[in-house]
């Protein structure tokens, strides 16, 4: 039997959902490579994108393009009829409704969370999509704790269904560092706060950047890293004055942005996991946060924490970090880069790979995969990593 990745995410720009799909298959790859006992477990693995890509530089996965559109009507029709016969991996948030072993990833519950932050024509989708989708998986992922509570009480599931596959932010270390990024951009190393995002109103921009204007002189200017999302409702903000905004940029320059930062501000509303602070730790950047969503259960003790809710305590936040003594600043560090390291991609693929080889005996009756695809003679997944 063969596996099917839904590659749709590769025709996409890469924000949290995207980069997390890379990464956990990036991993996954890595062990193939290294792993004949592994390979013969999984079988052939095999990506369907619905038009043609840049291959991601996989070693042991096939990439094929797969005619029939975009988009959902490409993932509705084509896809399913090209991975019918298989396992179907979507970790998007989308897929066909049809396939009968698709093992699906949902990132976090803010299409009912925070509705505003969508489009009409996205909500009214997914809004019927989803727990369909839900329904029909052979298995659920999530990324986080809070987002399989969240899911579980809005799609009335048992919140036991999602597997937990977290995201990391170990991706940053393979960059090469960049110290003079900062320069180019006009900045001066150590002399601003960085947030990276999207332009939703999840993130929360707009009272970011009123706080930061509150606080005046006494924090360093503020500058705003990414730009929109298709389906995802943008939220006006202004530039100028001490704010400064960069729009997406490149990853190699992205490293360079965050190592130069004296603080990383994160003000988002609702997340599911949230990678930017995570790889801010990761990199050694102290962290000011949104005590909201799954942050706390992801970012630990280490962040400086602020209600978003309130402008106030954003900019109580953002002084008190600013007339933090060196010594403190280097426990945060310290603290964020400790926290860091518990994620790890290689483990996310692992718990992935458990979740796909446990698929062909969650069919249903006369469904049957053929005996021996992922038997029981088999050394569990978790052994082979």
């Amino acid at each position: 039997m063969t596996i099917y990745v839904n590659g749709r995410f590769l025709t996409q720009p890469t924000s949290g959902v995207q980069r997390f799909a890379r990464e956990i298959l990036t991993a996954l790859d890595r062990e193939l490579c290294q792993s004949p006992a592994l390979r013969d477990r999984l079988g052939p693995i095999e990506v369907l994108v619905p038009q043609k890509v840049e291959a991601p530089g996989w070693r042991r996965f096939g990439l094929r393009h797969v005619p029939g559109g975009r988009g959902h009507l490409w993932e509705q029709g084509a896809l399913w009829r090209a991975s019918r016969d298989g396992v179907l991996v979507s970790l998007g948030n989308s897929g066909p409704l049809l396939h009968r072993a698709h093992v699906l990833c949902l990132h976090d519950a803010n299409l009912w969370e925070i509705p505003q932050a969508y489009s009409a024509r996205y909500r009214l989708w997914h809004r019927a999509l989803r727990p369909r989708l839900a329904r029909r998986a052979a298995a659920l992922l999530t990324v986080s704790r809070h987002s399989a509570t969240a899911l579980a009480a809005q799609l009335h599931l048992a919140e036991d269904r999602f597997r937990i596959v977290a995201n990391s932010a170990g991706h940053m270390l393979r960059l090469p560092s960049a110290p003079g990024v900062p320069a180019r951009y006009g900045l001066t190393p150590g002399g601003y706060f960085l947030s990276v995002g999207n332009r939703s109103p999840n993130k929360n921009l707009r009272a970011l950047i009123a706080a930061h204007a509150a606080c005046g002189s006494k924090v360093p200017p503020l500058v705003l890293v990414g730009g929109e999302v298709p389906g995802i409702a943008t939220q006006a903000t202004a530039g100028g004055g001490r704010i400064k905004m960069l729009g997406r940029v490149p990853d190699g320059d992205l490293r360079g942005l965050y190592e130069g930062a004296s603080a990383f501000v994160f003000a988002a509303l609702h997340e599911g996991f949230g990678i930017p602070p995570l790889e801010a730790m990761q990199l050694g950047v102290p962290v000011i946060c949104a005590c909201s969503g799954a942050m706390p259960e992801v970012l630990g003790d280490a962040p400086l924490w602020f209600d978003p809710n309130d402008k106030g305590d954003i900019a109580r936040a953002m002084r008190a970090f600013a007339h933090l003594e060196s010594g403190k600043r280097s426990a945060m560090v310290h603290s964020g880069q400790k926290q860091a390291q518990r994620y790890c991609w290689r483990e996310s693929a692992r718990v992935l790979a458990q979740a796909v080889a446990g698929v062909p005996y969650q069919l249903p009756a006369g469904k049957q995969a053929a005996r021996g695809v992922f038997g029981s003679e088999s050394r569990p997944v978790e052994n082979l990593f």
